[in-house]
């Protein structure tokens, strides 16, 4: 393997992991470093690596912090966050194209919540331009002379070899003139790229065989076999295309396809391809969006309709009625429900060992999620490693925290009985005691502070865990002093929410 297409596997791989981490709560990329005289402070991170984490987050320093460790060279990644409403999950590429006059571009994740939101909206075309409706009504008249004059040349019958076209390219129009030798090859390279701009757009017209360059007739050569082949790939191609619906009809992807015979004299000497694509009700994708997560322990990419969902999800709007004590609070907890845990409020797997868990948020420090278990059991390591970092991505994307922040581990025994005493409990894991962070990630300054506690507030609010009850004078309580949060705030009577 050459080293231009190594890097470029690299890359693409490291691509991979940084958008999974950003959309799972954040981590760290590991990366052997081949290079012994590779200094960090002399040599920096590379161009490539620059020029690749910059395509992925507005603002580098933002998202990630650098560290050489031994032979390793660390990416600590913090969970994606965006004050854009809509801008819930970190996209390499959404594979939403559009047509620009002349250009096939695909959306950006801004463009695309743009296209999304006017889909639903007004179910009718979308236009990606934002001029002024007369301005944009003359353009429209201008461009529509374009595509009748193409859709005049698609029904033709037969065509003259170098006779002089009579349109050009334009936002309907798009003209090619391809090598016979890989002529299937690039028509299914450009094929997805041309079918959701066009689709996506305003509709329009491939054709393949033309001179953009000398504006006219050129053809290919191919055989009647090659021509049926290809007519089936393409078939094959358009219906394998990723589609979301809004509306109810969920229609196919409709277009047609046809070979015209191109003459030189009375001889017949090649054949022009033309593809004709119409208006999409809803969105055409090339491909699934470039786009990773963390799902049961496996990276997975998001599909069409999880993209989609996750995009268009409504944002949070917290009440501003909260009050609690949390002295009060988590004593009652600790003494009255036994069993409470993150891990129910979280959708994950509950566990009967575990007596209670509480999430601590203090100044000067990271937040620790503590553990207290009624035996020992090394397997639990695991469930509070899971259910702090879990915790962390609803901090982000419930809860709209925008700052670095690690969550820290504690995992405590009961030895003496089930119940939790002070005193009762010893110390089986402490994850600071190994964890290595750059500072931007464990100072929690008290605007950090108030920020982790309006945002826990928000996820408690979101998942239900607040009763009306408390709904009233929780969050005025949660600005002005620290706190030691249990899983459960509990409904009237004591009962589990």
């Amino acid at each position: 393997m050459k080293d231009s297409q190594l890097r470029k596997k690299q890359n693409e791989s490291l691509s991979k992991c940084v958008i999974t981490l950003l959309n799972s709560g954040g981590g760290i990329s590991k990366i052997e470093i081949e290079n012994e005289d590779y200094s960090y402070e002399k040599d920096g991170i590379g161009l490539d690596l620059e020029h690749s984490l910059a395509d992925m987050v507005p603002i580098v320093h933002k998202y990630f912090d650098f560290m050489k460790q031994g032979k390793y060279f660390l990416i600590f990644v913090k969970s994606w966050s965006s004050k854009i409403p809509g801008m819930k999950i970190a996209t390499l590429s959404s594979n939403l194209y559009k047509r620009d006059i002349t250009s096939v571009n695909v959306m950006n994740a801004t463009v695309a919540l743009e296209f999304l939101k006017d889909r639903v909206e007004t179910r009718e075309r979308f236009s990606l331009t934002s001029k002024s409706s007369s301005k944009r009504c003359r353009e429209e008249t201008e461009e529509s002379s374009t595509k009748a004059l193409a859709s005049d040349f698609f029904n033709r019958t037969q065509l003259r070899y170098r006779e002089k076209l009579t349109f050009t390219e334009s936002t309907y129009v798009e003209i090619k003139d391809f090598s016979t030798q890989k002529l299937l090859q690039r028509i299914k390279e450009i094929l997805p790229q041309y079918v959701s701009a066009f689709a996506n757009t305003r509709g329009g017209y491939l054709f393949i065989g033309l001179s953009e360059k000398k504006q006219e007739v050129i053809g290919f050569k191919a055989e009647k076999s090659d021509l049926d082949k290809i007519e089936r790939e393409i078939e094959k191609c358009i219906s394998e295309l990723p589609v979301y619906h809004f509306c109810m009809e969920k229609k196919k992807i409709n277009y047609l396809c046809k070979f015209l015979e191109v003459y030189d004299e009375e001889s017949l000497c090649g054949y022009v391809f033309m593809l004709k694509i119409e208006p999409f009700c809803c969105a055409v994708f090339a491909k699934k969006p470039d786009s990773w997560h963390v799902k049961d322990n496996q990276v997975k990419q998001l599909s069409v309709e999880e993209w989609v969902q996750l995009m268009m999800d409504p944002e949070p709007v917290p009440s501003e009625k909260v009050t609690y004590i949390p002295e009060i609070l988590y004593k009652r907890l600790f003494s009255q429900h036994e069993g409470l845990s993150w891990s129910l409020d979280l959708d994950l797997q509950e566990n009967q060992s575990v007596i209670c868990d509480a999430l601590l948020i203090s100044q000067d420090r990271p937040p620790v999620l503590y553990t207290f278990l009624r035996e020992l059991n090394e397997e639990l390591k695991g469930y509070s490693i899971q259910t702090a970092l879990t915790l962390k991505k609803k901090l982000v994307k419930i809860g709209g925290y925008t700052g670095k922040v690690c969550v820290m581990t504690k995992i405590y025994c009961s030895e003496e009985s089930s119940t939790l005493t002070e005193g009762s409990a010893r110390l089986l894991h402490d994850s600071s005691l190994s964890a290595i962070y750059p500072k931007s990630y464990t100072l929690i300054t008290s605007q950090t502070m108030n920020d982790l506690k309006k945002a826990l507030f928000i996820v408690l609010k979101r998942l239900g865990t607040l009763s009306d009850k408390f709904d009233s004078e929780i969050f005025q309580h949660l600005l002005t002093t620290g706190s030691f949060l249990m899983s459960q705030l509990f409904a009237s009577g004591g009962q589990r929410i």
